[in-house]
């Protein structure tokens, strides 16, 4: 049984935290000793991937404790069908499919709200922070494609 813990530990391929539970049980059951249990977690230990190693309850947890501390602060991530008032201020991943980053984005355009998302319709921007300066103008390239143009481009124009 501890040649077979060996070879599994020796792939890397574990969270590190379930095998150490394995490795418990086989000690339990009478399939390992005490010695081979310690020598197996130790091995364990170093042959674990970080990469492997994500608590995704506790990642998603942190995640929506960072999300409702943004939208506490008058900042929301933009999602279909929401409506934005003209000065509001939403988090929206633009260049998508390339680029997930959240920026902050703010509807700058003639109407007085917009359901369209940020690049369907001119009059968005992009800024440095939430309450911060406008780095950047939502526009489109020559084959419709969204890009950001600094502000200093733009205005050159």
């Amino acid at each position: 049984m501890k040649e077979f813990f060996e070879q599994v530990i020796k792939t890397g391929q574990f969270v590190l935290a379930e095998m150490e539970d394995r490795i418990d049980k086989a000690f339990v059951m009478g399939k390992i000793s005490a010695e081979d249990t310690v020598e197996l977690k130790e091995l364990a230990a170093e042959y674990a991937k970080d990469e492997i190693q994500i608590d995704i309850a506790a990642t998603l947890a942190d995640l929506e404790k960072r999300l409702e501390v943004l939208e506490s602060a008058g900042i929301r991530v933009w999602v279909n069908g929401m409506t934005t008032a003209k000065g509001q201020t939403v988090l929206y991943a633009i260049l998508k499919p390339e680029d997930t980053t959240l920026r902050y984005c703010r509807y700058d355009g003639g109407r007085a709200s917009t359901a369209l998302s940020p690049g369907k319709i001119d009059g968005w921007v992009v800024l440095a922070s939430a309450g911060g300066e406008v780095t950047h103008r939502v526009e489109h390239d020559t084959d419709g494609k969204i890009i950001l143009v600094p502000v200093n481009e733009a205005t050159e124009e």
